[in-house]
């Protein structure tokens, strides 16, 4: 799923706060954009338990 609002890529450096803008540049900075939608999840993902199983070996 795509988003269509966007939000600014250095929101955290050049703003007090995310900026969202429908378009590839940020309105106020000028900068790019990204898209603010979080990643697809699927119960169905082949690779998830060997992600999680690193993600535990990473934390111990």
């Amino acid at each position: 799923m795509k988003s269509d609002i966007r939000v600014c890529a250095n929101w955290e450096t050049a703003h007090d706060r995310p900026v969202y803008a429908l378009g590839d540049r940020c309105p106020e900075c000028d900068g790019p954009t990204e898209n603010s939608a979080p990643a697809p999840f699927s119960p169905e993902d082949p690779y998830g338990e060997y992600r999680r199983r690193a993600r535990r070996r990473a934390s111990e």
